[in-house]
């Protein structure tokens, strides 16, 4: 039996855990009003959007007529995230996107694995709390997706695969240069220290060298390669018609994801909360 407007109202209040006198409130008219509805009665058209903004369900689905999960077209599912995305980030209170982002890849990632119902994502991470690696993955001929729900290591990875992204990859000739910078210690070091902290100060080299803790012999060797990838910015300065070179940090976000898959080869164990894998075709080519 279909459910009238009030009774549909009832429902979602419930579902969010107010009260009537709190939905009241929320959307500006008295409990009683809220009562009124829930028996029978109708709210003022106006007061529709605020409704369904503060319920978090759309007009239609208010009346009813909401078309079922099965009718609408992906563009239609992504636009109606993209609006709900949208909604709450324009919604008074505290609202942390990434996550919500992290939720959200969960859920797909559950439905995914065939899961008949939700887990919350903070649910599955203290029931593995101790565990130092623990991940929902999903392999296929489309791409990766990586999940880590250890409490203290948070992250994920999406990677589309197409063979332009492998070509590009297997194109790169400085990969030695670049990797030969991290795996010294003095290069790692250098590294850490460009993306420490967001300030603009400007260093001369001996005191790059003396911060970072290298002999300035030491830094000179590796500072080509940290102005070449963008880590370190130059210029110079005029002082006792001397000119100084003097650098600046530059942080880079990529950073932090190329070192924390690094750490996960490194700390491999295996262990998955979800695994899927049905890929049929090798990630490179080998020549």
């Amino acid at each position: 039996m279909e459910l009238k407007i009030g009774e549909k109202i009832a429902v979602y209040r419930k579902n969010k855990g107010y009260t009537q006198e709190q939905l009241g409130e929320l959307v500006g008219v008295s409990g009683q009003a809220v009562s009124k509805w829930e028996n029978g009665g109708v709210p003022d058209t106006y007061l529709l959007p605020r409704i369904s903004s503060v319920l978090g369900v759309s007009i239609d689905a208010l009346f009813g007529t909401e078309k079922k999960i099965s009718e609408y077209t992906d563009d239609e599912m992504l636009d109606k995230l993209f609006h709900f995305c949208l909604q709450k980030n324009y919604t008074k209170g505290a609202f942390d996107i990434f996550h919500f982002i992290f939720e959200t890849v969960w859920t797909l990632q559950s439905a995914y694995f065939g899961n008949e119902t939700r887990t919350a994502l903070d649910d599955i991470i203290e029931k593995n709390i101790g565990n130092s690696q623990i991940t929902s993955q999903i392999i296929n001929d489309e791409g990766t997706t990586y999940l880590s729900l250890v409490k203290d290591f948070p992250f994920l990875c999406a990677v589309f695969d197409t063979p332009e992204i492998s070509k590009k990859i297997l194109s790169e000739e400085r990969f030695g240069e670049f990797f030969s910078l991290l795996s010294s210690e003095d290069g790692l070091k250098a590294v850490i220290f460009t993306q420490s902290a967001t300030d603009s100060s400007q260093y001369t080299g001996e005191m790059m060298a003396k911060k970072i803790g290298m002999t300035f012999e030491r830094f000179l060797e590796i500072e080509p390669l940290l102005v070449k990838y963008g880590l370190l910015s130059e210029d110079s300065l005029t002082l006792n018609d001397n000119v100084i070179k003097v650098y600046r940090k530059w942080s880079n976000p990529e950073i932090r994801p190329l070192l924390i898959m690094a750490y996960q080869f490194i700390n491999a164990r295996q262990c998955y909360y979800n695994f899927s894998c049905n890929r049929t075709k090798p990630y490179f080519e080998y020549r």
